[in-house]
């Protein structure tokens, strides 16, 4: 009985003692983190939207669209005009993306740029490849993207192209 005592007391601190260098851990990287996201997110932003010259934050706008979570909502600004809105979203493919969607002032969509994708590598991980999300400059945001219609899928990653679909349409859905 003293022996179970004994390691229970020892296995107790040796959670104490992780929990709490995971905190410190956790302490140190997180601000780091969240710079890093917040470079990426900024340099995408540039990406989509070439033509804008500054990006205002939006706070006005419906966290949750169907599946898909609208993490920001950007206007986009040239010369204090607003030409256009991009929105930062996330939601399910075969696994998840996070990506960026923008949109001009005409509803065309001007860039798509993928900031995280977790899907599997060799299929669903073609999606950040600028030879698919590519397809999507131009193409009218007044109505809803189509498979087969306006981008074609990735071949042997139908589930990761129709979630990228789902995403970028509830996304203009809060554009419009």
């Amino acid at each position: 009985m003293k022996e179970i005592l004994k390691l229970g007391l020892v296995l107790s601190i040796f959670a104490v003692v992780s929990c709490f260098a995971l905190a410190v851990v956790n302490n140190f990287t997180a601000p780091r983190i969240a710079a890093h996201k917040a470079s990426n997110t900024a340099a995408g932003l540039k990406v989509v939207f070439t033509e804008a010259d500054k990006f205002e934050p939006v706070s006005d706008f419906e966290p949750t669209v169907g599946t898909t979570t609208i993490m920001e909502v950007y206007s986009a600004l040239k010369g204090g005009e607003k030409v256009g809105t991009v929105v930062k979203a996330t939601g399910p493919t075969y696994d998840k993306v996070v990506m960026l969607i923008a949109c001009d002032t005409n509803k065309k969509i001007t860039g798509v740029k993928f900031l995280e994708n977790t899907d599997s590598p060799g299929f669903g991980q073609k999606a950040s490849e600028e030879a698919f999300y590519g397809q999507f400059a131009g193409v009218d945001g007044s109505k809803p993207v189509v498979m087969g219609t306006d981008f074609e899928a990735i071949s042997g990653a139908t589930i990761t192209s129709k979630g990228v679909e789902t995403i970028i349409n509830n996304a203009l859905g809060v554009i419009k």
